[in-house]
């Protein structure tokens, strides 16, 4: 019984979150977390099989181990998802061609605003100079107070901080509008593809609570068979005779 109660240890509340995914409440974690529960099921069948206990030949016919649920979110999600389908990062590069362009596109785009830093710098000679990003300006290339007389002519000042001045460029802009609008259609395609997963999911809820049922009556049963062996429990032999 320890050896299922190590297996079970591994496993989620399989019923929290198959009631999360019928109600359209799940997450790409709980998603995750679900996929890693299935994962385990293999072995704890295997460890049922080899039990000679009817009982648990009877869990071990029972658990369905949703194989093909497994895998769909296997492929579909990165092996640990964020807990935020707006985070992005959700789905697995490779499931669909867009999908990786863009991401090719933002990450390309956030490489050409590296090598501009440093053109930029060694073009003005200023060796402070840096990009920087914030949601309310966006890219801005940023100089400390010592360098502002190597600024050039064609630099836009954006803002005026304590000890340093905050601009940007035509070129600048840009490739900030490519990178941000790859990484927000990104987003919006990851929640596309997310919400067809969830939906597909929720339509194998009645076997995942299936399983769910065997799990909850090995936990228990196993618990027992611990109980058992460490107080020396036995089955007692029931006879016709008087006491």
């Amino acid at each position: 019984c320890r050896d299922i109660q190590e297996q079970l240890k591994g496993i989620y509340d399989l019923e929290r979150l198959t009631s999360r995914v019928a109600t359209g409440r799940a997450s790409p974690r709980d998603l995750g977390c679900l996929a890693g529960t299935l994962a385990r099921l293999p072995r704890l069948k295997q460890l049922l099989a080899e039990r000679e206990a009817g009982l648990l030949g009877q869990l071990e016919e029972r658990l369905d181990l949703c194989e093909d649920v497994l895998e769909q979110v296997a492929e579909t999600l990165v092996e640990d998802p964020p807990l935020l389908v707006s985070e992005g990062g959700i789905i697995r590069d490779g499931f669909d061609p867009e999908l990786d362009q863009l991401r090719d596109l933002a990450r390309g785009g956030k490489e050409w605003i590296a090598a501009y830093q440093a053109s930029e710098s060694e073009r003005t000679g200023i060796p402070s100079l840096k990009v920087g990003f914030n949601k309310v300006f966006g890219y801005y290339l940023e100089v400390t107070a010592a360098h502002l007389a190597k600024v050039p002519e064609e630099y836009i000042r954006k803002q005026t901080l304590k000890n340093q001045e905050r601009y940007v460029t035509p070129e600048l802009k840009e490739h900030e509008e490519k990178v941000l609008r790859a990484e927000e259609q990104a987003v919006v395609l990851e929640q596309r593809f997310f919400g067809a997963l969830r939906e597909s999911v929720a339509g194998e809820c009645l076997r995942l609570q299936a399983t769910s049922g065997v799990l909850s009556r090995l936990d228990v049963l196993a618990g027992l068979g611990v109980l058992a062996a460490s107080r020396g429990y036995c089955r007692p032999e029931l006879t016709a005779d008087p006491i």
